[in-house]
């Protein structure tokens, strides 16, 4: 989650994406990017997002 608390993103390690949300008032998830291209992982899958 972002730290203004807005945005969520969900690593999907299988299909090598990251899915980003905007977080509703009433805690809603609406999609709004979907980021593709890292590498899929079939087995143990990578691990953990990290943002500057």
């Amino acid at each position: 989650m972002t730290q203004d608390e807005r945005f969520l993103y969900v690593q999907n390690a299988v299909s090598g994406t990251v899915d980003g949300f905007r977080i509703g008032r009433n805690g809603s998830l609406t999609k709004v990017t979907t980021v593709t291209g890292l590498p899929a992982f079939a087995e143990s899958g990578m691990e953990g997002i990290a943002a500057v």
